[in-house]
């Protein structure tokens, strides 16, 4: 019996995919069933109709569907979660009501048909049990059922297509295990923190959060939280209190959630440095959805893109939307890395921007990953959320649960304090650019894209014209290229750029939206920001004498000034934004001196903020994201549980060589079969992508300013001449002839 892939039998697929769908569930007492579902996930295949499919003597349709067969005999056993696996492990995880419209529909004939398959199995294979083994845990509990499901569909997928990819069992395992490296890596990550200065306050206390992380990490697996001032070392004593924490309990895995783009290109970047400065694949960065899209089953590819699809590697550095979006998921390409998460820990960096509007649901899965999945989380910022549990947030933590790492960390706040706040006052952009205009060095950071790219037309006309030089742009509008362009590497910036600049002493004026605040290793003396949340106002102000480098003219240090403004032409992102900006002015007034001394405010702010707002899917008449877990309703789960609501699509701009890089695919010939288009193509390209919203994207299509990368593929290009060089994409209230050439 012929399988797709040349030269395999489906007897021996079948066993191959058991066997490592059981390795992967073993770390969860899911082995048995995860062998059983991929012992029966083709079954299907050996139909006469779907061998006529391989051999090209029928069409493809319902009589040549595989799956419900594999997902018919697990239902019949009550197999449920192999069930839910085998029947999505293609189509994806369907909500209850569909499996069970598998299983009847009368077009498959599955229970007439089932007897034959049956028997062709017991002649490979042996007798089918009647019930498999299930991890005690479940206890009849539904949420914990249905994150099991989960997991055991992710063993499965995962191993299928490691399997159709020819890399089966003893195969394509080249990625080292944390393991075998863990005691180098610990090794660098010291060695990086010995060499760095300890002279000065900031240093001092920098050390002093690094050795407190190492101590921690032999703590209990757990809950932990690491709140640290901006500019206090957090990513190095993260990853030493990781590293560390993996070595005492035999971790297999790392995982950095970071929520900004702008912000895992540098952090990447520097772990890779610290981590594997040779580059053998021990530090992986998956952050794009358009590769998962372009090629779902992730088969064909190479060594470090499977790593990247599925999260086997020591070290993967992932953005929030991934991470919280693949924990709900459907798909399969999403839900194959899921059970790589098991025995793992995983770092929230900046996790005050987690998703509001998903919170509940989102710590109710924590908890089960901690619980029954040997999982450890760690929550790092300088401004620490209240996950407290109360009625607007069920599912948040008791007082003890989440353990504390620093043990001071009003005496760190109150010792890291490097810069005053003024408060708010209300400005029109001319004032405000003057204001900026006048200072040789500022930052100012403000709520949307549109304020962003008006405030920087009017500082151009504000700054002599000797010095436009001196004015930069970001923002989301810009692709990942672009934005690292302007900032400049952090190790060894380009002339001319903002951190280059910067550490020259050269005029520099950066006009950006939030993509700076969290994490964005920059230093100005002076910091305007947009009234906004609390949270984000401090971490605005994290970019302002971050070094504690500021003296007067006598030479004693002073503090960094960071001013509060509201625009007079006001604008504020929609939703949560915009109710934690309320919040914010409402408190300004009693907490403006504290903002950068305590720690507490903070948890006070985040309680008012979950008591506003929603913390779960609450659209009218619609049921919420833990009714539809409870109920087995996946495809629910995963149409709600998005971080956010219009992510638009995905448009390659013309930006530096990718400009090159696209006439050359565009211009290429390949020998018949192979395809002019692949994943390794993609991946290059993903840095010179920018996201339009729905509406902006159909209006670029309208107009003809994109076009297909190639026909029959869903990548769409800017046309050249569209993009502006210092804007980026940019249409909502500027005359598309401003960007043709």
């Amino acid at each position: 019996m012929k399988l797709a892939r040349p030269g395999q039998t489906l007897r021996n697929h079948l066993k191959e995919v058991a066997s490592l769908a059981r390795d992967f569930a073993s770390g969860f007492q899911g082995g048995d069933e995860a062998w059983w579902a991929g012992m029966v996930h083709d079954l299907g295949k050996c139909r006469p109709e779907f061998q006529e499919y391989l051999l090209g003597r029928r069409d493809g349709g319902p009589e040549t569907h595989h799956a419900p067969y594999g997902a018919t005999l697990a239902f019949q056993r009550d197999w449920f979660a192999a069930a839910f696996a085998v029947a999505g492990h293609h189509a994806g995880l369907h909500n209850l009501h569909q499996l069970q419209g598998m299983v009847d529909d009368p077009g498959y004939r599955t229970r007439e048909r089932l007897p034959a398959l049956e028997q062709w199995f017991m002649g490979q294979f042996g007798a089918v049990p009647n019930g498999v083994l299930s991890p005690g845990f479940l206890n009849n509990e539904s949420l914990a059922l249905e994150y099991y499901t989960r997991m055991i569909f992710s063993c499965l997928v995962d191993a299928d297509r490691l399997d159709a990819g020819q890399h089966g069992a003893g195969q394509g395992r080249k990625v080292q295990r944390l393991a075998d490296v863990v005691d180098l890596l610990i090794e660098r990550v010291t060695r990086e923190r010995q060499g760095k200065s300890r002279e000065g306050e900031v240093n001092v206390l920098r050390h002093s959060v690094f050795d407190q992380c190492l101590a921690a990490a032999k703590w209990e697996r757990g809950f932990f939280a690491l709140t640290v001032p901006t500019g206090g070392g957090k990513t190095l004593a993260s990853m030493a209190f990781a590293l560390a924490h993996a070595k005492r309990y035999g971790l297999d895995r790392i995982i950095v959630v970071i929520p900004y783009l702008s912000i895992i290109e540098q952090n990447a970047a520097e772990y890779r440095r610290i981590l594997d400065p040779d580059n053998l694949g021990l530090v992986v960065e998956h952050h794009s959805s358009a590769a998962e899209r372009a090629d779902d089953n992730g088969e064909g590819a190479d060594e470090l893109s499977r790593a990247a699809d599925n999260w086997d590697a020591p070290l993967i550095v992932t953005t929030s939307v991934q991470f919280v979006e693949s924990l709900f998921a459907a798909a399969p390409g999403r839900c194959r890395k899921l059970h790589n998460i098991v025995n793992s820990l995983v770092i929230f960096d900046e996790v005050q921007t987690l998703p509001a509007h998903l919170l509940n649901p989102l710590l109710s899965v924590l908890k089960e990953l901690r619980r029954n999945y040997l999982a450890s989380f760690l929550f790092m910022t300088a401004t620490q959320p209240a996950f407290r549990r109360g009625f607007s947030l069920s599912e948040g933590f008791e007082p003890g649960e989440v353990r504390q790492i620093i043990q001071d960390a009003a005496g760190l706040f109150a010792a890291l304090q490097r810069v005053d706040y003024h408060p708010p006052t209300e400005m029109e952009w001319p004032d405000l650019a003057a204001r900026l205009a006048a200072c040789p060095q500022a930052l100012c950071v403000v709520n949307v894209r549109r304020h962003a790219g008006e405030l920087w037309e009017a500082l151009r006309d504000a700054v002599p014209c000797e010095e436009r030089d001196s004015v930069f742009h970001l923002s989301s509008s810009m692709c990942a290229a672009h934005r690292l362009a302007v900032l400049g590497d952090s190790q060894n910036p380009q002339l001319g750029s903002v951190r280059h600049r910067l550490r020259n002493g050269l005029p520099c004026r950066l006009v950006a939206t939030q993509v700076v605040e969290a994490g964005v290793d920059i230093d100005f003396p002076v910091v305007y920001r947009a009234l906004g949340p609390l949270d984000a106002i401090a971490q605005a102000a994290g970019r302002c004498n971050r070094e504690g480098r500021l003296r007067d003219g006598q030479g004693r240090p002073i503090r960094g000034r960071v001013y509060l403004f509201r625009p007079k032409d006001s604008g504020l992102p929609p939703g949560v934004y915009t109710t934690a900006t309320g919040i914010s002015a409402a408190m300004l007034g009693e907490c403006l001196d504290s903002l950068g001394r305590t720690p507490d405010v903070f948890g006070r702010y985040f309680s008012q903020l979950y008591q506003m707002t929603a913390t779960d899917h609450n659209r009218r008449g619609e049921s919420s994201i833990q009714e539809d877990r409870s109920q087995f309703r996946y495809r629910e789960v995963s149409r709600k549980a998005r971080v956010i609501a219009d992510e638009g699509q995905s448009v390659i701009v013309p930006f530096g060589d990718c400009t090159g890089r696209i006439r050359e695919i565009r211009k290429r010939k390949r020998p018949p079969g192979e395809p002019r288009f692949d994943r390794r193509d993609l991946r290059r390209l993903q840095r010179c992508m920018v996201n339009a919203r729905e509406a902006d994207f159909e209006r670029l299509r309208h107009l003809g300013m994109i076009t297909q990368l190639l026909p029959n593929l869903d990548l769409f290009v800017l046309n050249e001449g569209c993009y502006h060089e210092h804007l980026g994409l940019v249409l909502n209230n500027r005359p598309v002839e401003d960007f043709i050439l």
